[in-house]
């Protein structure tokens, strides 16, 4: 793989997110919806080399919409409608075709790994609205920052000592030390950068740094393992120098979710 064109194309996703959170809310709804959409037409692919391809009609809009209901009025309620039509609409359309049931519950599974675990970037960065100080810009940036610094730490100190086999048969390239070096960044970051760009304490934020090291690396390990079954190296060809957008944010998808909840019910709750 080029490094240089890896780089590159990485550096280009990372000012695009960051423009957008910048830009506000609707511009952060507009990304993890386009990634929603994205990130389940490759999942869509890799699940049909599996079995039964999962709706077009069914698993894009329930992924988009999951993705986005932190912005919908009565947001607390979106994820619930989302469900229950999908239910009713989705079992009752799928009569008329061959893959009845399994069709309808992968496409509801795939949203519910797509669209519902993305979705709670756009809750993290409306975090306490209205934001004056813009905590919400600082959580995000925090758990970014704790993924990919451990992602990228993960990378150079796998490729450099790696010598023991990390999930070999999921992810054959991965090593011990590599993701030990991934994981002693991530709470580095999280206990270093946490009080002091959110104000947590040295303890609270290492212990995020843990949870962002172990969900973004079973994030990224998750997506390997649908690869491995679908029989495919990348899950697209959308960004050049690292396959598919699942390639490259693989490790962010569990991460939300897990950051979410942190923040909710132990560091802010």
């Amino acid at each position: 793989m080029n490094l240089a064109l890896r780089v590159a194309s990485g550096v280009v996703l990372v000012a695009v997110i960051a423009a957008a959170l910048w830009v506000g809310t609707a511009a952060v709804a507009t990304i993890v919806a386009a990634g929603a959409l994205i990130g389940a037409w490759e999942l869509r692919g890799l699940l049909a080399r599996i079995g039964p391809a999962p709706p077009v009609w069914l698993i894009l809009p329930l992924s988009a919409f999951l993705g986005i209901r932190f912005v919908l009025p009565a947001s607390d309620m979106t994820t619930d409608w989302a469900f229950a039509a999908a239910a009713v609409v989705g079992l009752l359309a799928g009569l008329g075709t061959r893959h009845r049931f399994t069709g309808w519950a992968v496409a509801v599974g795939g949203a519910t790994y797509i669209g519902l675990c993305l979705g709670f970037w756009v809750a993290i960065y409306r975090w306490h609205i209205p934001d004056s100080n813009h905590l919400g810009f600082r959580l995000v940036a925090l758990a970014l920052a704790g993924a990919v610094i451990g992602d990228t730490a993960a990378y150079f100190v796998g490729s450099a000592i790696g010598r023991h086999a990390f999930f070999h048969s999921i992810s054959p390239r991965k090593s011990v030390e590599g993701a030990v070096a991934g994981a002693v960044a991530s709470l580095l970051v999280g206990a270093l950068a946490g009080p002091w760009l959110v104000g947590i304490s040295v303890p609270l934020g290492a212990g995020l740094g843990i949870l962002m090291a172990i969900a973004a690396q079973g994030g990224d390990l998750v997506e390997s393992a649908i690869k491995r079954e679908a029989g495919v190296k990348d899950s697209g060809t959308l960004i050049p120098g690292h396959g598919g957008l699942l390639d490259r944010a693989d490790s962010l998808v569990l991460l939300a979710p897990v950051v979410y909840c942190y923040l909710k019910l132990i560091a802010f709750p």
